[in-house]
């Protein structure tokens, strides 16, 4: 099988790579294992690799010529993670809207095809549901995003159920909440000012948190997120229903809870000073707490057991890292 996965260069695109690896296969499209022969990362940076089935495009995705190059290698598979985050979406509207949409439409356009459709695994975000909301939200939740990125997921939610539709491609989204624990370089990302309290947390510097004590988020962990991919990918149409998008099953935690997490962890009191961003607030506030899915049993779809369980897996891959 060849496979192609778009912003492979991200913190998801460098995991579910790594995953992919490891699996050495997937479920193809007549139902049975497919060996992944060749694995294509699409992105402007991309770490080397020593894989014999890995291949490198280092390109935007709507740079020119680029999606030609894709349409040409003609993948089985594709994992859709290129993106404009949050906060850079509210900066920059109409570049994301080109990335976020824009270049989905080509790539749909550039991929498909009807006499053997491409599975095509796209993560959404909890970012398309806003507004008023119940303590829980479910796969069908009316959408009310409340800013640019979960407008452009909700569009392109749509845009994959139009074109599974038509038979261009086989499309599954699995909407994600707060992915962590990115390591760093600190960004801007709504994800990393969390992550920023557990990466410093653990390595014993002094942190800042962004949000108050009590605010509530919806968390999963990277490796959860590439593991849940695959699988969404591999799902049996049958047991989807003729749903093609699900909620990413998750642990809701409190910003006190997560330095009381690490506290446990690591055996120290974390260092932490709260200083309140209106503006990160007002996006996370706009945001589900409970994130749920009645979905994701059906097709394997899983949640983290425990924050701890998160702040250990990020410990451990520092250990490993620096022991490499």
């Amino acid at each position: 099988m060849r496979v192609l996965i778009t912003g492979a260069g991200g913190f998801i695109g460098r995991t579910l790579t790594s995953a992919l690896l490891q699996a050495g296969a997937l479920t193809n499209a007549a139902g049975t294992s497919g060996t992944i022969e060749e694995l294509l990362l699409l992105d402007t940076h991309l770490p080397p690799t020593s894989d014999p089935r890995v291949r490198h495009l280092q390109a935007g995705i709507n740079a020119p010529d680029t999606l030609k190059q894709v349409a040409a290698w003609k993948p089985h598979s594709v994992f859709h993670l290129a993106a404009v985050l949050t906060s850079a979406a509210e900066q920059d509207p109409a570049r994301a809207l080109a990335v976020n949409v824009s270049a989905l439409a080509e790539l749909i356009d550039a991929v498909g095809a009807k006499d053997a459709p491409p599975r095509l695994i796209f993560p959404s975000s909890i970012a398309v549901f806003g507004g008023l909301l119940p303590d829980h939200v479910d796969d069908d939740h009316l959408q009310r995003p409340q800013t640019s990125y979960g407008t452009h997921k909700a569009i392109a939610e749509l845009m994959l159920a139009d074109a599974t539709r038509h038979g261009m491609v086989d499309a599954r989204a699995l909407r994600l909440p707060i992915v962590l624990v990115h390591p760093g370089p600190p960004t801007q990302s709504v994800s990393d000012r969390i992550a920023g309290i557990v990466r410093d947390g653990v390595t014993g510097k002094p942190s800042i948190c962004p949000l108050r004590a009590d605010t509530k988020v919806p968390v999963v962990s990277v490796e959860t997120v590439a593991q849940n991919l695959i699988t969404l990918h591999n799902a049996d149409p049958v047991k989807m229903r003729g749903k093609r998008v699900l909620n990413q099953p998750a642990l809701t935690i409190s910003m006190e809870d997560i330095i009381e997490s690490i506290a446990r962890v690591t055996n120290t009191t974390p260092n932490v000073t709260y200083a309140l961003d209106p503006d990160l607030k007002k996006i996370v506030d706009s945001w589900p707490k409970g994130f749920i899915s009645t979905r994701a049993p059906s097709v394997g779809v899983v949640a983290d057991k425990s924050f701890e369980d998160i702040v250990s897996q990020y410990r451990q891959h520092l250990a490993e890292k620096s022991a490499a």
